[in-house]
């Protein structure tokens, strides 16, 4: 498959990560139409990561099936998928090398399209500050970006998964607090990649909750629609919930 328009479908999954430990999901359905976006928000722990890992197949489910514009994901060749699912995650990864090849690295042996590089960073609200770099586009940073701050490295990475041009885009967002200059300018990032990408979000913050058309409760390994007002009227019970990020 060299493009998808983004129809995710989880059908009937149940996982477990090992035969002697309980089911992570027991039954799970979720139909994601292409171009939508979804919050995913539960427990800590509570399965939303191993769900994207299912979607990226780390892992294959114990039964049932996921399906990306109908295909059985079993189906396709791993690089094909992962070619149209692009990750953001707070656990960025960022390697020793200029600020374009980590923009770019999926281009890197047949070489980075600088141009590309520029438009993905414009879109993720970091030209501005890669521009400020001594070298631009050209400055190396140095092993996980540790010379740049947790703003400027999620909006790398926003840039990254622009870059590559996936239709599916995960957001697994950072559980880490910005200042909030860096905040808007994540958000707003965030806001652009939504308007032509199927989006799963796995939300830590009310803000981006709110942006996604539906919202999800992931627990005990069901899902949950939540709808808009009960969410606002009911997040003090939400935030009360033992473990529950949001």
């Amino acid at each position: 498959v060299d493009s998808v328009s983004g129809e995710v479908k989880f059908c009937d999954i149940s996982f477990r990560y090992r035969d002697d430990l309980p089911l992570v999901f027991n039954g799970v359905d979720l139909h994601i139409k292409a171009g939508e976006t979804v919050a995913l928000v539960g427990p800590s722990g509570g399965g939303k990561t191993t769900l994207v890992k299912l979607l990226l197949r780390l892992y294959d489910p114990l039964s049932g099936c996921i399906l990306v514009d109908g295909h059985d994901i079993r189906s396709l060749r791993l690089e094909s998928l992962r070619r149209n699912v692009a990750v953001v995650s707070q656990d960025i990864t960022l390697f020793s090398g200029t600020v374009a090849e980590n923009i770019g690295y999926r281009d890197l042996v047949r070489g980075v399209d600088l141009e590309r590089v520029r438009l993905a960073a414009k879109t993720a609200n970091a030209d501005e500050f890669i521009s400020s770099l001594p070298q631009g586009y050209e400055t190396y940073i140095g092993p996980r970006g540790s010379t740049l701050s947790g703003g400027q490295r999620q909006r790398l990475a926003i840039a990254r998964a622009l870059y590559q041009n996936s239709s599916i885009l995960i957001m697994d967002e950072a559980t880490s607090a910005l200042d909030s200059r860096s905040e808007l300018l994540v958000r707003q990032a965030v806001e652009r990649v939504m308007e032509n990408h199927t989006v799963l979000v796995i939300a830590h913050r009310l803000d981006t909750v709110l942006m996604a058309e539906r919202v999800l409760l992931l627990n005990d390994g069901r899902l949950q629609q939540i709808d808009r007002s009960t969410l606002i009227d009911g997040l003090h019970d939400l935030q009360s919930s033992p473990g529950l990020i949001i």
